[in-house]
């Protein structure tokens, strides 16, 4: 036997164990109520085998044809060890013999570790899962089939072929958020596909990050600073809360304000600065203080200015 072949079996079989997990080896449709589980296992006497592709095409062939088009299938020109379905799905000696009464393991059947354990059979070590363990998402016992499909033939191997489609499963206010009146464009009406140029990757890493809410950045002014490079530059009057946090003023999956503020100008400059003077204050005479884009009226540059006179960040 192999050693990607061994790896895989133990996966599903000593990671299952340690999970907790109660499927048996092998039983038969009638004993689990009317559909049977096969797991992989490198019990001696188990009596599981590898049968091999071709077996598995005699009845799937509508599973290949799909398969072959994806990136997994080219898996076997790159690994010689390779052995097809079984490799995640384990021995189908029992699932052919028994006509398919016996169903195959599935990453899907497993609980949350030992399913993520049979795809990190090949992926754990890449990069950008680095910081899977103890992530997030793995915390919430969120798996990689949860949001891919080895079969699929969508971008990345998604479920769905809108990348945020696939999060707003389960974040369901980011996607309230994102039809409010000022928003990213992770939506674009004027494409057949209605997909933008976003996604929620642009600035998470679903499978872990070293940062809060899985950022795909050291902070999130770093990360805003990939797009709104303007802003980075050092100037000689700072406005500190902008240097400090871009989501101190902008709320970033939607808003109702413009320019995704987290509430209207005159109420949001409030938060850290007193009326005083300005007519700015609820009940007082309307003014141009509140008018238009009421602070910036006058204070325009609001995320710094490099002008000699700029102290109030007018110019």
């Amino acid at each position: 036997m192999s050693r990607l072949n061994g790896r895989v079996r133990d996966a599903f079989l000593v990671v299952g164990i340690a999970v907790g997990l109660t499927f048996p080896v092998a039983v038969q449709g009638d004993e689990v109520g009317g559909e049977g589980v096969v797991i992989p296992s490198s019990v001696p006497g188990g009596g599981l085998e590898y049968v091999g592709t071709d077996e598995c095409l005699d009845c799937h062939e509508d599973l290949e044809q799909s398969f072959s088009r994806n990136l997994h299938s080219k898996a076997s020109y790159w690994n010689a060890n390779a052995v097809g379905c079984e490799d995640c799905h384990g021995p189908g000696s029992a699932h052919a013999e028994e006509g398919g009464d016996v169903r195959l393991g599935s990453p899907a059947d497993l609980v949350a570790r030992a399913s993520d354990a049979v795809c990190l059979t090949c992926h754990d070590g890449e990069l950008n899962r680095s910081y899977w363990r103890g992530s997030d998402h793995e915390q919430l016992e969120v798996t990689c089939v949860s949001c891919h499909s080895v079969h699929s033939n969508f971008e990345h191997m998604l479920n769905n072929p809108d990348q945020s489609e696939t999060c707003f499963k389960c974040h369901t206010d980011q996607r309230t958020f994102t039809f409010k009146r000022s928003f990213h464009p992770l939506t674009d009406s004027t494409r057949k596909d209605g997909l933008g140029k976003m996604t929620c990757s642009s600035c998470h890493n679903a499978h872990g990050s070293q940062s809060e809410k899985l950022l795909a950045a050291n902070t999130v002014n770093e990360l805003c600073y990939e797009c709104h490079a303007e802003m980075q530059a050092p100037v000689l009057w700072e406005h500190s809360p902008v240097k400090e946090n871009c989501l101190n003023c902008h709320s970033p999956h939607g808003s109702n304000y413009p320019n995704l503020l987290v509430t209207q100008r005159t109420r949001l400059c409030q938060e850290c600065h007193e009326a005083g003077r300005h007519q700015s204050l609820a009940g007082e005479n309307i003014s141009f203080m509140v008018l238009n884009r009421s602070c910036n009226n006058c204070h325009a540059q609001v995320h710094g200015s490099n002008h000699p006179a700029g102290l109030k960040l007018k110019r």
